[in-house]
């Protein structure tokens, strides 16, 4: 009964690291295809959204900054944190398509490719926790068996 436990709990490690590792792909490729064709531009931080989250708040960015074409976009910071990350006044590194201005985003590590990294981590260690505990539950399946 206890390697049936093992060997279910083995499956679930293995389907978790799976599932994260297809995360950690699609949301890599979302990026990459945004930035595919993106213009640079320094934002402003202008303000803050505050956004209740229960009996916290978290804050949201709005940025400031002038496109290619000379058009003043401002936009809210994909990330919403319980600080406000940023100085207000601070510059602050952005994308964004040249068609789409309105749809930019923050060009940081932390707002584009930490997800992705935090999936693939998962993902990895999920699936080296599903391959040994199926392989222990197999060499004790083959001693008792012996």
């Amino acid at each position: 009964m206890a390697f049936r436990i093992l060997d279910l709990a083995a499956r679930l490690l293995l389907a978790l690291g799976v599932g994260c590792l297809l995360l950690a792909g699609y949301l890599s490729w979302n990026t990459l295809s945004f930035s595919a064709d993106t213009e640079r531009a320094t934002g402003e931080v202008v303000s803050y959204r505050e956004i209740a989250d229960g009996k916290d708040k978290r804050y949201r960015p709005r940025i400031r900054f002038k496109s290619v074409t000379g058009e003043i976009v401002t936009v809210e910071g994909q990330f919403a944190t319980g600080t406000q990350r940023f100085a207000i006044g601070s510059a602050v590194p952005m994308l964004y398509r040249e068609d789409k201005p309105n749809e930019a985003r923050v060009a940081l590590f932390i707002d584009n490719w930490l997800g992705p990294c935090i999936a693939a981590v998962v993902g990895l260690v999920g699936l080296a926790g599903g391959f040994l505990v199926r392989r222990s539950v197999r060499r004790e399946l083959a001693k008792s068996a012996a």
